[in-house]
């Protein structure tokens, strides 16, 4: 299944949440961090990656966030690591193949 940009429910009027990003994040092997956790810490490493801003049963486990700006506010939503990518130009070709605009490659 190729990730898409999905609609969802809104507003009339209202732009569509995107349901995938695209950013360089500090890999990790669960949700309490590397300032929290040996193993992250050992694990740390910064790589882009394609991620899932609206997973299923949000609250119901323990997630990484990550702060994103959604028509125009700024918003902490969960997420999940759905493929990391071997260069810049490899995460370019992906977001340009599934109409992913929200991609930032800044640490």
């Amino acid at each position: 299944m190729s990730p898409k940009a999905r609609e969802g429910q809104k507003p009339p009027g209202a732009a569509a949440m995107p349901k995938y990003i695209i950013r360089t994040i500090h890999t990790a092997h669960c949700a309490r961090g590397p300032e929290r956790c040996a193993k992250c810490r050992q694990m740390s490493e910064s790589r882009i990656c394609l991620l899932d801003i609206d997973p299923p049963d949000q609250g119901r486990q323990a997630r990484r966030t990550i702060e994103v700006e959604i028509n125009g506010k700024k918003q902490w939503r969960e997420f999940d690591v759905v493929r990391t990518f071997e260069s810049e130009a490899e995460a370019r070709r992906c977001a340009a193949e599934n109409d992913i605009s929200d991609i930032d490659l800044q640490e």
